[in-house]
């Protein structure tokens, strides 16, 4: 009975192992084909790949890993901003403004996205990140307005990048 019973055991493994493959191929395809209508698709898989979360997510679930790494990037921002401050504070009049803004970002336009989706709401979650863009460009500017270079051009770049795929992603859901 042995010699029955584990052909047949290594076959439903077999079996098991094909169905988890398949299953994640499709979740990878998903993925894939979610972020080919995004502005940046590359940097839209580096963001939802890694991201456990992702695997058996819907559009919804997608954005919302989005939203997460608009407001991590608003924090690292944020960071950067009290670390310039310190050790560059001829910079402090735009960091101020960049302060601001990114508050907004991870205080408001991030809270109110992600509620936003979660109730249903896509045009409010996408107006939540179409602001996000639009601090990062605001944050950016605030330097050349005091005839300044921006230390965190790549940062801003980045933030605006991030929420522009995240709204073209809940688009999708409009």
């Amino acid at each position: 009975m042995k010699s029955v019973s584990s052909p047949l055991t290594i076959l439903f493994l077999l079996l098991l192992l094909q169905q988890t493959l398949f299953a994640a191929m499709a979740d990878r395809q998903f993925i894939e084909n979610t972020c080919k209508g995004t502005p940046s698709p590359d940097l839209c898989l580096e963001i939802l790949l890694p991201n456990h979360e992702s695997e058996n997510a819907d559009l919804t679930g997608l954005a919302l890993i989005g939203v997460d790494a608009v407001q991590d990037r608003g924090f690292e921002i944020l960071r950067q901003v009290v670390d310039l401050k310190n050790s560059q504070p001829e910079l402090t009049p735009a960091l101020d403004i960049c302060a601001e803004v990114y508050h907004v970002v991870v205080d408001s336009d991030v809270p109110s996205s992600r509620e936003a989706l979660r109730g249903g709401v896509a045009k409010f979650a996408e107006d939540g990140m179409a602001d996000s863009a639009v601090e990062a460009q605001a944050c950016e500017r605030s330097f050349g307005e005091h005839g300044q270079s921006s230390p965190i051009t790549d940062s801003n770049r980045i933030m605006n990048d991030v929420a522009n795929i995240v709204r073209a992603i809940i688009r999708m859901m409009l």
